[in-house]
């Protein structure tokens, strides 16, 4: 994952897997930047994989930030996940 913060925005480009074997990781790494208090854009264009952990972690982030949080660039997997459960308006 690769964060910036541009303008009072964090930037967080995801890329590769989002399952149960990334998600702690980057949690944590959003928890060491002290981004939870500020606004979020996840880029998920480069998600090759993901996982209902890996959704799981988008929702408690959703939860979290509330109308602070925005995805963009769903990637294909994204998408189909996001459909398959019927996600797409709880995220907006």
């Amino acid at each position: 994952m690769q964060l910036n913060v541009e303008s009072g925005t964090l930037l967080a480009r995801l890329s590769g897997s989002l399952t149960i074997y990334d998600v702690a990781e980057l949690q944590t790494q959003l928890t060491e930047a002290g981004s939870m208090d500020q606004p979020m854009i996840v880029d998920l264009g480069g998600v090759t994989d993901i996982d209902t952990a890996g959704l799981q972690w988008l929702m408690a982030l959703r939860r979290t930030l509330g109308e602070q949080l925005a995805l963009q660039n769903h990637s294909q997997p994204v998408i189909e996940l996001l459909d398959l459960y019927q996600l797409a308006s709880f995220f907006g």
